[in-house]
């Protein structure tokens, strides 16, 4: 966040624009229908999902190890979190959650890079 009277930085909003787009727009009906059970369906979601971000890693402030930083952190845990196998009766408020807390330490990940 900036101080004074420049802009706020919007890299938050950015975030969670580009985390709808690849979760919801850009994921097909064929990924969102197997993305649990196929592995390659899984890989490709996530691969999509990731791309949704690249404008916001290289687009930015952030060096370029930063950005890679944050899309590896932010496909690793989506990957994670789009395996949970682990219960099934997940609704969809708790799995949103899980990837913008994903979200955050992904950022703050590229922050410490």
């Amino acid at each position: 966040m900036t101080q004074g009277n420049q802009r706020p930085d919007r890299t938050v909003l950015y975030a969670l624009a580009s985390h709808a787009a690849g979760d919801f727009p850009l994921q097909t009906d064929w990924m969102a229908e197997n993305k649990f059970d196929s592995p390659v369906a899984r890989a490709v979601h996530v691969a999509v999902y990731t791309s949704a971000f690249v404008p916001l890693a290289f687009g930015g402030s952030w060096t370029r190890q930063q950005a890679t930083a944050f899309l590896t952190t932010l496909a690793a845990t989506h990957m994670a979190i789009d395996s949970r196998r682990w219960n099934d009766a997940v609704p969809i408020w708790f799995d949103q959650a899980l990837h913008v807390i994903a979200l955050a330490v992904a950022v703050a990940v590229a922050d410490a890079s």
